[in-house]
């Protein structure tokens, strides 16, 4: 799939219009995401590396970058001294980062958010070596008054979509009984297929939140496309684009004429249905015809790709988003900064009024010391 967020430059190729216009399509997950990290932690992890979105489906595992030396940055420090008068210098030795304190499987309490608790465990899992312990705490924190949060607005768990995360996990490891599943969730720090069960239905519960949290400006559209190259020129194809805009003027069913003319192969079998997306997505003159459109509005539009007949079928409004691919375009990536994030900061600063938030341990009780 080319890059959506540049369908107007010079290197986009016009036979894949779909490809650039629009990212939702259908099944794009399937068969692309890791086999375990992402089915289990996928908005988890986005919430927890805040608004570093190239690594949605799990922290990094990089050590920090060395500080720069003290003395680089001191200009009062004495000049070196000449090259054949330098010692051979000592190779230092790296100190061990910090780690976790305890096991995956710990219930012990590290934190109270209102009647919850998260756990040691719960802890270790999301620590990432030599991260700072009480920003790691802080983060799972907030997940926890997201989860809270759904459960006020009445976000529930599909236990058939948790079932079809669990078979998929089977299928893509090749594990046919019982006593496999259990060992490889053993090796990836998970206890029993109850606890991923549990995980599964959290990390649904929480992206269900983060999609509907994240609110942008958004349009719903349909387009036929008469896609434009030497073969045929601009002229010869906007006289059959306009005869088509014709038709529809005049009582013609847009999605059956969509499906028999549109050469957008991408949406021509759903009518040119090209969903809710928001400003930013598509080529510009695209963009700012189906943002300045009235439902039900029809209009003829040129753009590097050829001639499209547009109906906006909803004009534009503030909305969650329906899809978490959204979430890989640069507008998603803004929304989420500007909308989503800031909301999650309100629930900690109410939760931290209404003084529902205790820490119950120390950063030297979660991880151990550097170096030792």
């Amino acid at each position: 799939m080319t890059d959506p967020q540049s369908p107007d430059t010079p290197e986009a190729n016009d036979d894949d219009f779909q490809d650039d216009l629009n990212i939702l399509d259908e099944g794009a997950d399937k068969g692309r995401r890791p086999p375990l990290i992402a089915l289990i932690g996928g908005a988890l992890a986005l919430l927890i590396i805040g608004a570093g979105l190239a690594t949605v489906f799990a922290p990094s595992t990089s050590a920090p970058a060395a500080p720069t030396s003290a003395a680089a940055l001191d200009t009062t420090a004495a000049p070196a001294a000449a090259a054949g008068d330098l010692p051979t210098p000592a190779v230092p030795t790296a100190l061990p980062l910090p780690q976790a304190i305890g096991d995956t499987s710990s219930t012990e309490p590290v934190a109270q958010v209102g009647d919850a608790t998260i756990t040691r465990g719960e802890f270790v899992r999301a620590y990432q070596p030599g991260a700072p312990p009480s920003d790691v705490l802080q983060q799972l924190i907030q997940v926890e008054l997201v989860v809270q949060a759904a459960q006020a607005e009445g976000v529930s768990v599909d236990q058939s979509k948790v079932d079809d995360q669990i078979a998929q996990i089977k299928q893509q490891n090749a594990i046919s009984d019982t006593a496999t599943f259990n060992t490889f969730l053993q090796d990836n720090n998970i206890g029993s297929e109850q606890e991923l069960r549990a995980l599964i239905g959290r990390d649904q519960v929480v992206e269900q939140m983060l999609l509907t949290h994240t609110t942008m400006e958004q349009a719903h559209a349909r387009h036929i496309l008469l896609a434009t190259s030497t073969d045929n020129p601009t002229d010869d194809r906007q006289a059959e684009a306009e005869a088509l805009l014709k038709q529809i003027q005049d009582g013609a069913d847009f999605a059956t004429l969509a499906s028999e003319k549109s050469e957008d192969t991408g949406t021509k079998d759903n009518g040119g249905d090209l969903g809710w997306a928001p400003r930013g997505l598509f080529v510009p003159e695209f963009d700012d015809a189906i943002f300045s459109m009235k439902k039900g509005e029809v209009r003829l539009v040129k753009s590097q790709f050829g001639w499209h007949i547009i109906e906006v079928i909803d004009p534009a409004e503030m909305r969650g988003l329906e899809s978490r691919d959204m979430l890989s375009t640069t507008p998603g990536q803004q929304a989420f900064t500007d909308t989503f994030l800031p909301w999650v900061g309100e629930l900690e600063s109410a939760a931290k009024d209404a003084q529902k938030i205790k820490i119950l341990v120390t950063d030297d009780q979660l991880v151990t010391s550097p170096g030792a």
